[in-house]
């Protein structure tokens, strides 16, 4: 067995350094230093690549310095022009993204220049964090600031630096295109051993780094037209043009007994690369078997009396699942989790269940007692659906995580990782189902395809009793189940939100569909208790929700669907058509109407089938005597085989969902009688 030593620098390192993720730190500004700017584009009326755009960047420059031994720091420089008034809109606020701990911020800038020349800068105080909210629904943090006196026709420029230590650019991304057409995109980039960076491009051709000046090596391209995304789209790295870095590394090892090794990471050999990154992670498995002798009576004694393997596994990870994961919990302090990380398995099987522990801890412990009770548990890596659509001809260590441990249960091996406080026994996110997953251990290695959940088992049950009064307005109560896939993103992607944001977020959802509507009683249920579904249960009321004309009233039974958008809108698509999850939807609205009314036309919208992939199944049940009806709306779309549609699919596709959506907002009337 190998026992890592990792020295302070070399040339494999994990490429944690995202191309647009910065850090929480920023420090009071320096006088910043200004380029001269051409009168040209002082007093330029329109954009020169895109005749529509609503701002053009005249430069976006990059200064990436890779040659400390300590640390990487990158500076950025960006020139932008304001055409109309949806630029200035969209430049009012500038976003600098980040993750937390990741980097330092320094010296950020900002000005706004007129076509008269007339400077406002930005000032210190203005700069401020908040939460953002990326296209992908992903939550992140931000470093903010309101640019001062925008209008059509200036001129925006901002700069900043950043700083990571103990980080190495190599892995790293390039990206050849921005959501606002360029006039000239330009790296800078700084190697560590000055020589050429060697490079792969990914949808993309054209001149890599040429030789520039001071060490520096230059990636240019000019007249960049903006990246426009697309609903449903796939990964940015699948979609988006960009060069990454390469290089032919190693890592230094020690071995038992004595002595050293070298690891060739040769990105040129997928199967030897991989297998160099399949030894350099063995360190993980190791731990987790030197932990097994300290947890086995503990295992036996949980795992006693069990039916079968799937009982003993259940009662590890439950077990595993009551100790309190700090991972989650953002008001632990530095002191208080260097003693938590002080902890090894057997000590937090001392302290008990309500032991605090990391998410690492957690499934550390977890895996060890898998081993103890003789279960073939090995290392799994997985790549992400969200990140990349991978393939192993992708050399790049950056593109696989940590996964959970790989458990033979049958014959089969499953993923588990209870590390993932919200994530069900056996369950891993929508991102890894039906990825690749690189499973390891000491005798051998070996990719694991990963199954994707079932359309029904991603369920979004919605109730509602409602009634329809005499001058349109509809109100009664609403409640909404979220299962599988469904209920871990939403966990998820609010946990570390207070439930007033989670109330908050329900509310707004709704008034993105019908603006009027008011919202009370709104309450979120189950949000911690795993074993439940999550459910958001509100009171609604809607002024006008049915439209009058003459005797007759129109309105939208199923109100779930009431003031949803298509979900392809345009006629033609650049990019293939990528869906998250298999899901599926059931919905049951009881609605009564006004006993001076009578059903004119209640019949039941044709819906629409495509067999695998889709079904909608809408039923109206009427009950004249009684004066309501009973809408119900059975849905599913997707399987592990159809969540990925060529483009050249895409017309079907767009007429198939124009069916459910013209199925799912069909309208009824009633009369007076």
């Amino acid at each position: 067995m190998f026992n890592f030593r990792y020295p302070s620098r070399g040339t494999v390192v994990f490429a944690a350094v995202l191309f647009c993720l910065f850090s929480t730190s920023v420090f009071a500004q320096k006088a910043a230093e200004w380029r001269p700017i051409p009168p040209a584009d002082l007093q330029a009326a329109k954009p020169t690549i895109e005749a529509d755009a609503d701002a053009e960047a005249l430069l976006w420059e990059t200064r990436i310095d890779d040659s400390d031994d300590d640390k990487l720091t990158r500076k950025n420089y960006v020139r932008i022009k304001i055409f109309t008034e949806r630029g200035r809109e969209k430049f009012a606020k500038i976003d600098i993204q980040f993750v937390k701990g990741s980097a330092k911020i320094k010296d950020i800038a900002a000005r706004v220049i007129k076509p008269d020349g007339t400077i406002t800068e930005l000032a210190d105080k203005d700069i401020f964090e908040r939460e953002v909210v990326r296209a992908s629904g992903v939550k992140v943090r931000a470093k903010s600031f309101a640019v001062p006196n925008i209008e059509p026709g200036v001129i925006v420029e901002y700069q900043y630096r950043e700083s990571y230590e103990d980080s190495s650019f190599i892995g790293g991304r390039f990206y050849l295109q921005k959501d606002v057409p360029v006039r000239d995109l330009v790296y800078y980039y700084k190697p560590y051993d000055g020589k050429a960076p060697k490079t792969q491009m990914f949808n993309t051709t054209g001149q890599g780094f040429v030789k520039d000046e001071h060490g520096y090596y230059r990636l240019s391209r000019t007249n960049v037209p903006a990246f426009k995304e697309e609903r449903y789209m796939p990964p940015d790295d699948m979609v988006k043009p960009y060069v990454a870095l390469q290089d032919v590394g190693y890592l230094t090892a020690s071995v038992d007994g004595g002595g050293y090794a070298a690891l060739k990471f040769d990105r040129s050999d997928p199967a030897k690369y991989w297998g160099a990154v399949a030894s350099s992670k063995l360190r993980m498995l190791a731990v987790w078997q030197d932990a097994a002798d300290d947890v086995k009576q503990f295992a036996e004694s949980l795992t006693a009396g069990a039916a079968n393997d799937n009982e003993k596994l259940q009662r590890l990870y439950d077990y595993c699942q009551k100790l309190k994961n700090i991972s989650y919990d953002e008001s632990i302090t530095d002191d208080q989790l260097k003693t938590i990380l002080k902890q090894r398995s057997k000590d937090l099987i001392k302290a008990g269940a309500g032991a605090s522990a990391t998410s690492g801890q957690i499934t550390t412990l977890f895996a060890a007692m898998a081993i103890a009770s003789k279960f073939d548990t090995r290392v799994a890596y997985s790549s992400r659906r969200d990140e990349v659509f991978f393939e192993p001809k992708m050399t790049n260590s950056s593109l696989i995580s940590f996964a959970g441990a790989a458990i033979n249960v049958g014959g089969d091996f499953r993923i588990f990782n209870p590390g993932n406080k919200f994530a069900q026994f056996g369950q891993i996110p929508w991102y890894r189902e039906n990825s690749l997953a690189l499973v390891i251990n000491a005798k051998g290695n070996g990719w694991l395809q990963l199954g994707a959940s079932s359309n029904d088992k991603n369920l979004t049950k919605r109730t509602a009793k409602l009634k329809l009064a005499e001058d349109g307005t509809l109100e009664g109560t609403v409640a909404i189940e979220l299962y599988g896939q469904e209920a871990l993103t939403y966990r998820l992607n609010n946990y570390d939100d207070e439930p007033s944001k989670w109330e908050e977020n329900l509310r707004d959802s709704i008034h993105k569909r019908m603006s009027n509507a008011e919202i009370s009683n709104v309450s979120i249920e189950n949000f911690n208790d795993i074993s439940k579904p999550v459910i958001q249960r509100y009171t609604i009321k809607v002024p006008n929700y049915a439209q009058k004309t003459g005797k007759r009233m129109f309105f939208q039974p199923g109100i779930f669907e009431y003031g949803t958008a298509p979900v392809f809108a345009s006629a033609t698509r650049q990019y293939d058509v990528a869906f998250t999850f298999p899901w599926s939807s059931k919905d049951e609205v009881e609605l009564a109407f006004p006993s001076t009314y009578a059903i004119d036309n209640g019949e039941a919208p044709g819906g629409a089938d495509a067999g695998e992939i889709s079904k909608d199944t809408i039923k109206i049940e009427l009950d004249p005597a009684g004066s309501k009806l009973k809408y119900s709306r059975d849905f599913y779309f997707g399987n592990g085989a159809n969540l990925v549609f060529n483009v050249s699919a895409y017309s079907a596709l767009k007429e198939l969902w124009d069916m459910i959506q013209k199925s799912d907002t069909a309208i009824l009337s009633i009369k007076q009688k």
